[in-house]
């Protein structure tokens, strides 16, 4: 059997449908990569927070009805929180945290994010520094920076591990997830489709779950300032700069987190 597997066109989001199918052809699978133009990839313009959920994996979930693909893979970061779109399968968890990536030996004074939840966490680790709007794939933000638009980046450091960025020009810094909480699902490699069963990790897919209950119970995406990573035992959120965590116990600890953060 070919398994037909869609995805976007940058070398992030080939690489990650790569470790899928990589799994799937283990398995005895053959597979074809159906690379396509989302949105999100076609809006270089407007920030992320104004383009909505699902820029970047709407057009998968109708594929999959019209049965023009088998998979879909995508940053699980990226799936609208709706509870329609808990119905993934998850690939084991990378690095979760946000990277400061700097130009070795610049003084920061401008950082470059997209992200509202990034920028919080910023404001507060270099309250001195300007924080400014950036879009593209990694490797144009990398390119940005060291042309000098910006002093540093804040990037997923999954991302960067996955496309095995290193430039002896630059220092990277992984943050805390208590200074700078990930993104719900962070480094997770979502799968949608009944066969991505077969290459499932329980683990993240716990992870995932709970983070995307946890986003909800906030009120926020991706492109939003909302921040959830549960690393096996323990709850973070954020929410517009702000950070709590506790032990988690299930969904009352969510409930606490959403009345703490409110």
């Amino acid at each position: 059997m070919i398994v037909r597997i869609g995805t976007r066109g940058s070398a992030l989001a080939r690489a990650q449908t790569e470790e899928a199918a990589a799994l799937l052809r283990a398995k005895g699978y053959r597979t074809e990569i159906v690379v396509v133009r989302t949105r999100g990839d076609s809006d270089l313009l407007s920030p992320l927070s104004e383009i909505g959920r699902g820029a970047f994996t709407d057009v998968f979930a109708e594929m999959l009805r019209r049965g023009e693909i088998d998979l879909a893979v995508h940053s699980a970061k990226d799936l609208p929180t709706d509870e329609s779109r808990d119905g993934f399968f998850c690939l084991p968890r990378a690095d979760a945290r946000d990277a400061l990536v700097c130009v070795s030996g610049r003084e920061i004074t401008r950082v470059g994010t997209g992200s509202p939840r990034r920028a919080a966490a910023i404001m507060k680790l270099y309250p001195a520094a300007d924080v400014l709007p950036v879009r593209g794939n990694v490797d144009t933000r990398i390119q940005k920076l060291l042309a000098g638009e910006f002093d540093a980046l804040v990037l997923a450091a999954a991302g960067l591990d996955r496309l095995h960025i290193s430039d002896s020009r630059l220092t990277v810094v992984r943050l805390s997830v208590k200074d700078c909480v990930p993104a719900a699902c962070q480094g997770i490699i979502a799968v949608e489709g009944a066969l991505g069963g077969q290459i499932h990790d329980e683990k993240a897919g716990r992870a995932a779950r709970i983070e995307r209950a946890c986003q909800r119970a906030l009120g926020g995406d991706c492109t939003g300032g909302i921040g959830c990573y549960f690393d096996g035992t323990t709850l973070f959120a954020q929410r517009e700069g702000r950070v709590s965590a506790l032990p988690y116990a299930g969904e009352e600890t969510i409930s606490r987190l959403a009345e703490e953060l409110s």
